[in-house]
């Protein structure tokens, strides 16, 4: 990805950890240059929500949306937008994206970081750019857990759907597991070339991503739907989702907080599913179902 003659500017709010999440939610749906993100410092315990974009403008008022949506939850803190030298946000990324292993068998990589794959081991090497999707997330762990489990109970000939497909991680770790016909989806534009970028340069440029809304039916129809989401946007979702999962398919749901898990499940179970497995790491809890 080449951004060498754009000026990126970066918006950032300082906020408590605990409240991380529902600032998130609250900000899903709201117009932003790019989808808001946010990150920890574990040293000081600081967190930050950010969103980048290159235009000065169109971020100066994104600072006063996100601070509205800040005070909405009960935070008073004022976003900063300033302008970054390229290295400045390119070499942000290297500071807390190191490789991960989502299992035991798949591994994740910066494309700037070497790593050298052990026998049996998948890698997936990501360049995120200003999408969203590191492997860093308990939520995409869990969600490429579940697809690998998939693959040794229902083999490989299932067509995969991924839903918010951010940086391409998990259509790209499905097909280096196996499944032969995967496609990927954002409301994003940007997630959607960066994940078809990403694809590239895994050697899997014939992966298809495209633009489409979990939210705006009809949504195109998978044998297993995999949709890393917010809670609340997966329950207004549920009746699009169960038509797009075809009969006998299977549905991961990731993206939810513990706590909301059970209404999230309810909300589904009434359209249909059945929940077949769950995942828990820290504060996220996420589900397989059968349709």
């Amino acid at each position: 990805m080449n951004y060498d003659d754009l000026q990126v500017w970066r918006l950032r709010l300082k906020t408590p950890p605990h409240l991380v999440d529902e600032i998130l939610d609250a900000a899903y749906g709201v117009e932003f240059p790019n989808p808001p993100g946010a990150w920890e410092d574990v040293e000081t315990g600081e967190a930050w929500i950010e969103v980048f974009g290159v235009d000065e403008r169109e971020m100066l008022g994104s600072a006063s949306v996100l601070e509205e949506i800040a005070r909405g939850v009960g935070v008073e803190s004022l976003a900063l937008v300033e302008a970054l030298a390229r290295e400045d946000w390119t070499e942000s990324w290297k500071k807390f994206f190191h490789v991960v292993r989502a299992t035991e068998r798949v591994v994740i990589r910066p494309a700037w970081e070497e790593y050298e794959a052990k026998e049996g081991e998948i890698v997936v090497t990501i360049e995120p750019g200003m999408s969203f999707g590191t492997g860093l997330h308990a939520t995409t762990r869990a969600c490429v857990g579940f697809i690998e489990k998939l693959k040794t109970q229902v083999g490989d000939l299932r067509h995969i759907i991924d839903m918010g497909c951010g940086s391409g991680i998990l259509a790209i770790a499905a097909r280096k597991l196996g499944f032969e016909n995967v496609s990927g989806y954002d409301f994003d534009p940007l997630c959607v070339r960066v994940s078809g970028e990403n694809a590239a340069l895994n050697g899997l440029p014939d992966i298809p991503f495209a633009v489409a809304d979990i939210l705006k039916p009809p949504l195109p129809k998978a044998d297993i739907f995999v949709a890393n989401i917010l809670a609340p946007v997966l329950e207004d979702a549920a009746p699009f989702v169960r038509e797009a999962v075809n009969p006998g398919g299977h549905l991961i749901l990731s993206g939810i907080l513990a706590t909301q898990y059970d209404s999230v499940k309810t909300v589904y179970e009434k359209h249909g599913f059945r929940e077949l497995d769950t995942s828990v790491e820290g504060e996220w809890k996420s589900g397989m179902f059968l349709r």
